[in-house]
């Protein structure tokens, strides 16, 4: 039998554009009451995934395809050569099954398609490997896609034609390299601006979209410069009105190139420096505390802790990622396009919370679950003065339960008891940064802790909300409990998709600051970001320092000058007085009305160019800071 090369190429691109289209259709209609259903935004949403899964055949197709061109036709006629050629199909065909499932179950997860987060999951291999294995049934999905590559490599043999003619061969060379240049010229010049004119609804423009295609794209765009794609101001105007806008009465600049300054705070503890707890929880959303408004609270201790702290109802995080989270937390700054602080090359020696705590006699460790070169954390922290204690810390006999990302969180809040048991002993004065891993895909937890269901996202919040008062039980038979202050804040929201770009309902988290006989109860309804925790942290404690936070401290702060930042990898969201500016990569800015906060409801508006100066002031100021090394302790 002999080959016939393009109508080879033809089954294998037809097979492509077949399995992309069912499961556009597939997420489309498991997501059908929240994408938008006007006839043009249905037809633009297949219309333009059509296209982006066509840029993606031919990627796909390119390997069979300079394989069919290389190999001299005689081989082809023969079997040897024909089953070197199915075996390359089959690979293809299974990493084609297995894409496509997985961006279903990545779909189930996020609701977007494939972006920087599966990027930086494909870079940490044994994290995600063991996720997977523990959250789903592999050993059936595995033969099921074995059988399925196998079924489209045999259905593609069929078109094992009548015998090819060697004079075509250079017409189709030329064909084929040609339909590849156009195509990726044309998707990769226009990916942006072509999904923009999808629809105004956000899971329709990620609908629309191609999933390896946005993979690709987000392995090459996941760290940009902020003057290269984003609208930009003069750097000394810049830097100038970002001066203003971090002025407060105890507040004074040392210097004049940056924003380094003194903060005074008067000590109303009677002079005591407390410990400092603070918890980092893996994806909990205020639409899980009761003690915030949700309808059905999946964390009962929490709430009744919420009446004995201190709590700011109106915090938002600044990103999607736990990453984002760390780096608002530590470092008191705006997420900046790209990659977060803590990933990137020069992310040591910057000015953290670990370091003004440090200025005034603390020792600082971080406390993480899992294993800390995941995301770079044990990098950034052990680089900026922190001591690590992580996975690697913890004896095996104490770990009763563990998955992929790390061992269960009583365990986990077991090692910061041993921790600040042994800074007590030594008669230091300890702040610990921890961070949670429990409520995390695949969901489980120890039995007997909580009633609800393994592998659920419901079962994992409500054992951490456990594990969490569980730890504070345990802290109060402690010495050092009495002079201690307890920090709960999430790094950010279980999930940051919705109809709208950037759905601001999707970055509320709950934080409270439980210190009994420190710091009184209390409720703060102002808006504020989870960036101002740090320096709203060290006002509360009365203790001053030397700053290069770009966070404020609330109390400091006159309400009308509240605002947040809320951020994908690319659009960058500045909220101030119910609007919304995005900055978005080709130098855009829009504006909108937030007239439902609940619903992340929007209304397009002229633009303000003062709220459109202070977010280029406060995003093109964090990017120029954190590039000239003026966020690092000695510039």
């Amino acid at each position: 039998m002999k080959f016939h090369r393009m109508r080879y190429l033809g089954s294998l691109f037809v097979t492509f554009l077949g399995t992309q289209s069912a499961l556009r259709m597939l997420l489309f209609m498991i997501t059908l009451s929240t994408v938008s259903l006007s006839a043009m935004d249905v037809l633009r949403t297949f219309a333009f995934g059509l296209f982006y899964d066509t840029c993606a055949a031919v990627f796909f197709c390119l390997p069979i395809a300079l394989l069919l061109l290389l190999l001299p036709t005689s081989w082809l006629n023969r079997k040897w050569g024909q089953l070197l050629v199915l075996a390359a199909a089959f690979l293809l065909n299974f990493l084609l099954a297995f894409s496509t499932t997985a961006l279903f179950f990545f779909w189930q997860e996020f609701h977007t398609n494939f972006n920087f987060i599966a990027v930086d999951y494909l870079i940490y291999t044994t994290e995600m490997i063991g996720n997977i294995m523990e959250a789903y049934p592999m050993w059936a999905i595995i033969p099921a896609l074995l059988l399925a590559a196998g079924g489209m490599t045999y259905g593609q043999s069929r078109f094992l034609c009548p015998p090819f003619n060697p004079k075509q061969k250079g017409r189709i060379f030329l064909e084929i390299v040609l339909t590849v240049i156009v195509l990726s010229l044309i998707a990769t010049s226009s990916r942006d601006e072509w999904r923009e004119k999808v629809s105004p609804n956000q899971y329709n423009i990620e609908l629309a979209g191609n999933g390896p295609y946005g993979f690709v794209h987000a392995f090459f765009s996941n760290e940009l410069d902020y003057h290269q794609f984003y609208k930009e101001a003069n750097e000394n105007a810049v830097l100038y009105n970002l001066r203003s806008l971090l002025a407060a009465d105890n507040v004074s600049f040392r210097e004049d190139g940056g924003i380094g300054r003194r903060v005074e705070n008067r000590n109303e503890l009677t002079g005591r420096k407390p410990n400092v707890v603070l918890i980092t929880v893996e994806s909990l959303s205020a639409n899980y505390v009761g003690a915030l408004g949700a309808q059905e609270s999946w964390t009962p201790e929490l709430d009744k802790l919420a009446a004995d702290s201190y709590m700011f109802t109106r915090m938002y995080a600044t990103g999607t990622r736990t990453v984002r989270g760390l780096e608002a937390i530590s470092l008191a700054v705006p997420p900046t396009p790209g990659q977060s602080i803590l990933r990137r090359q020069n992310c040591d020696n910057l000015a953290t919370l670990g370091d003004v705590l440090r200025q005034n006699g603390y020792q600082t460790d971080f406390i993480y679950g899992g294993y800390g070169y995941f995301d770079n954390m044990n990098e950034f922290f052990s680089s900026n003065g922190y001591t690590i204690k992580d996975r690697v810390e913890i004896p095996s006999e104490e770990v009763i339960q563990e998955t992929a990302w790390g061992v269960a969180d009583e365990v986990l809040f077991t090692q910061v008891l041993k921790s600040m048991d042994e800074h007590a002993a030594k008669g230091e004065r300890a702040m610990e940064m921890v961070m949670t891993t429990s409520n995390h895909s695949p969901y489980t937890f120890p039995e007997g802790r909580v009633e609800a269901k393994q592998g659920e996202r419901e079962g994992a919040v409500r054992y951490t909300d456990w594990a969490i008062a569980d730890f504070l039980r345990r802290a109060q038979e402690k010495p050092w409990f009495k002079d201690t202050v307890f920090v709960i804040v999430a790094d950010h929201q279980a999930r940051a998709a919705g109809k709208t770009e950037l759905p601001v309902n999707r970055y509320h988290i709950p934080c409270m600051i439980y210190a009994p006989g420190l710091i009184a109860p209390g409720q703060n309804d102002r808006l504020i970001s989870q960036m101002d925790l740090a320096p709203t942290l060290m006002g509360m404690l009365g203790l001053s320092y030397d700053s290069r936070f770009m966070g404020r401290d609330i109390f400091r702060t006159p309400p009308e000058a509240d605002r947040i930042f809320i951020s994908t990898y690319q659009s960058m969201g500045y909220i101030r007085d119910d609007k919304l500016v995005i900055l978005e990569p080709g130098r855009r800015a829009v504006t909108y009305a937030i007239t439902d906060w609940q619903n992340s409801i929007y209304q397009p508006v002229p633009v303000d160019e003062q709220l459109e100066n202070e977010a280029i002031t406060w995003y093109q100021g964090a990017s120029d800071l954190f590039n000239k090394g003026r966020l690092k302790i000695r510039p």
